[in-house]
């Protein structure tokens, strides 16, 4: 045996040489020797009837291979990190950049979902790439003049009426209407799922799809979800954008009979739901019977 260690460590630089030109693999073939080391045996000219729980080297290299151990004194392989002959400037280890992308329909809400029901039925209340629905109403109430205290006024009114019948989110609900400064499209929310009736019914897919139309229901439905075909405030053109040139009831805080507002009309589902193109409109600020519509936000 000892002489079979001898003549190992004689070979060993005739086996590295030959070995790193057939193709780097020398740590495979010296593993044998090394496991036989690690046993305490000395090699400086005689047996240590004595054994170590280690090796110790006295002049040689230093290598920056590492291998790993069961604890039995078995090498399971190593790793040349030396930049040597051997090295192929790769590393195998793996490292996690960041947590997975989320996926729609795995019923978790992860990254930018709105939220995720885990199923693939576009048309519920939380659509195919995981948006959100969206509810809208016209509101009850229609005995509204062009004074509705502005915009805020507005926004309050659409909070009110949500509040009173208990719905959801009651203080997230703003007007859908524009003045001379404020374009309806600036002041909302552009939704990429389905904004629904409070009955549930969808009216469209997205903010350019309600302001384009044809919508897929009318907004005749009321916070109490009752049906209310009338005509509505809105200042506003298809698009989102304020009727050129409108008044707009001295930007909703007039009732003056000179003064006047545009609107549309719940029943309807073409471009009409926000502008009416009768002869009528704009109409006079002064008493009214004009509801408003009101859109949840987030």
């Amino acid at each position: 045996m000892m002489m079979m260690m001898r003549y190992g460590r004689a070979l060993r630089p005739w086996i590295t040489s030959a070995w790193l030109l057939a193709g780097c693999n020398i740590d495979t073939l010296l593993g044998e020797f090394h496991v036989v080391e690690a046993t305490g045996a000395s090699t400086t000219g005689g047996s240590s009837t004595g054994e170590t729980g280690g090796s110790s080297s006295t002049g040689g290299s230093s290598s920056s291979s590492s291998s790993a151990s069961h604890g039995d004194g078995e090498t399971t392989g190593t790793t040349d990190s030396s930049g040597g002959p051997c090295s192929t400037g790769e590393t195998t280890s793996s490292s996690s950049t960041g947590a997975p992308p989320a996926v729609c329909g795995d019923a978790e809400i992860d990254g930018e979902e709105e939220c995720d029901d885990g199923n693939r039925d576009d048309l519920d209340e939380c659509d195919n790439s995981c948006a959100r629905s969206w509810t809208l109403f016209v509101t009850s109430e229609f005995m509204y003049s062009g004074n509705i205290n502005g915009l805020v006024g507005a926004d309050t009114r659409c909070r009110n009426r949500a509040g009173i019948a208990k719905l959801p989110r009651s203080l997230s609900y703003q007007a859908l209407i524009s003045d001379s400064t404020t374009d309806a499209a600036e002041r909302l929310h552009h939704a990429r799922g389905y904004y629904r009736l409070v009955n549930g019914l969808p009216v469209a897919h997205g903010w350019d799809a309600l302001m384009t139309g044809p919508l897929e229901n009318p907004v005749n439905v009321t916070e109490a979800s009752l049906t209310s075909n009338v005509s509505v405030w809105t200042g506003t053109a298809p698009g989102g954008v304020a009727v050129p040139g409108a008044e707009h009831c001295m930007d909703w805080k007039s009732e003056l009979v000179a003064s006047t507002g545009h609107f549309g009309r719940s029943n309807e589902i073409s471009a009409a739901w926000l502008l009416d193109p009768s002869m009528f409109n704009p109409s006079s600020c002064v008493g009214g019977s004009r509801a408003l519509y009101c859109i949840e936000q987030p």
